[in-house]
């Protein structure tokens, strides 16, 4: 399970560039959009799955070749919004930062403590490390490499994504970004870089062509190793063979760079080189951000809660859930659902959806309230989320029938002591 971070400055790209309309066309391109995929890739720090991020991911790629866009432009656009501080989830940003706040304020270089907690802040990535670092005339010159258990499991093609993602650490800490990044070697294969924008054919020659020119060469992970002076663990994979581009691979409809001179593909692991100016420092380097955090209290985030909005009822009716105060009881849609304690949980559960989007919930929580659980040496909770559950499910009693209302919402209990709120509309709770 990982952060939503970039997937929220994905999500708000597409709402601050696109009309409803044509968000739409992209999330009716795969039925696993939902509306909870869209409000997990919105809320602010939700934790999402892997495959989360690569349906969206993948999807948003093709949606732009289709509208004959470059993905290539639509990730800078989220690197220019941001070193603007325009539409820049500032407090998640801020919390993912937390854990380093002092180390940037005692630092001797902000941009290399940005790539040095890469590692910690991305754990996705496995076995990420510096395999060669030194200081040359004034600036850094360092090799930063990392793999993927599963290549592709994330996006078919990371390297736009981490290139984005790298780049805007410095940014958002009001730092100049990174002079060069270039990478050496991929784990993304030849042909999955290429997109399906392109097809590559192997000759016996021991190049790969494109078009029918010669884009690229069979050689060794080692080759790779050699020509940077870098030194590798694993001897077998330096044996492993890659195609190494020997010319940029363009697009022709959109522009985009789908090979890279120079890159090795299909390597056992990736590597990123840097070159930098060292011994950057900036004094207050948490002021934009924590400005951003004020202005979002007021009215700068509206349109994009907005905009938000009008795509979720766009995607599905809304409903009606309210609660009644006079009789204890909540109805959805004007049809009457609970009354009574299990009412009670409900009203609870949607007080706080509604209010910050929060879908994970404990047990304990509801045992503590005398509302619910008036024992606390017997709660008896786990039964009386039962009848909500059955409640909301409908009942197959042929003498007692009730239609429930799962196609709007559902709880899921998916692990012993807590339970899951899943919406599958916008949900509009009201209490009277």
């Amino acid at each position: 399970m990982l952060s939503n971070l970039f997937l929220q400055l994905t999500h708000i790209e597409l709402l601050m560039s696109y009309s409803v309309k044509d968000i739409l066309t992209l999330v009716k391109r795969d039925p696993r959009f939902t509306v909870k995929t869209l409000n997990d890739m919105y809320f602010e720090d939700s934790i999402v799955d892997e495959s989360v991020y690569r349906l969206a991911m993948n999807n948003v790629v093709n949606w732009l070749y289709d509208r004959g866009e470059n993905p290539d432009a639509f990730v800078q656009r989220i690197i220019d919004r941001c070193a603007a501080f325009e539409g820049v989830p500032a407090r998640s940003v801020l919390r993912s930062y937390l854990p380093y706040i002092s180390q940037f304020y005692s630092t001797q270089d902000v941009r290399q403590l940005c790539l040095d907690i890469i590692p910690k802040r991305y754990p996705l990535l496995k076995d990420s490390k510096f395999l060669h670092r030194e200081v040359v005339d004034g600036n850094r010159k360092e090799f930063f490499s990392f793999r993927f258990d599963t290549p592709g499991m994330l996006v078919t093609n990371p390297m736009r994504w981490f290139n984005g993602l790298v780049r805007l650490g410095p940014i958002l800490l009001d730092t100049a970004p990174y002079e060069t990044m270039v990478f050496k070697a991929s784990q993304t294969s030849f042909v999955e870089a290429l997109e399906g924008r392109a097809t590559a054919e192997k000759g016996d020659d021991g190049l790969v062509y494109v078009g029918g020119k010669p884009v690229g060469k069979n050689m060794s992970f080692g080759d790779c190793l050699k020509e940077n002076g870098l030194k590798w663990d694993e001897a077998a994979e330096e044996k492993m063979t890659c195609v190494k581009a020997l010319d940029d691979v363009v697009d022709e409809k959109v522009g985009a760079v789908l090979i890279h001179k120079g890159c090795y593909y299909g390597a056992p692991a990736s590597i990123v080189f840097f070159d930098y100016k060292a011994d950057v420092v900036v004094p207050e380097p948490f002021n934009k951000l924590m400005s951003a955090v004020v202005k979002q209290e007021f009215d700068s985030w509206q349109p994009i809660q907005k905009a938000q909005e009008q795509l979720l009822e766009a995607m599905n009716d809304s409903v009606t859930v309210i609660y009644y105060k006079s009789d204890d009881s909540i109805s959805v849609n004007s049809k009457h659902l609970m009354r009574n304690v299990p009412a009670r949980i409900l009203r609870n559960l949607l007080r706080e959806y509604t209010a910050t989007g929060r879908e994970e919930y404990e047990n304990r929580e509801f045992k503590r309230d005398p509302a619910i659980c008036m024992d606390p040496l017997r709660p008896n909770f786990e039964s009386r989320l039962n009848r909500v559950i059955a409640h909301i499910n409908g009942s197959d009693d042929p003498e007692h029938p009730s239609e429930g209302v799962k196609k709007y919402f559902e709880i899921e209990r998916h692990r012993r002591g807590g339970f899951r709120f899943v919406p599958k509309c916008k949900i509009v709770f009201k209490e009277e």
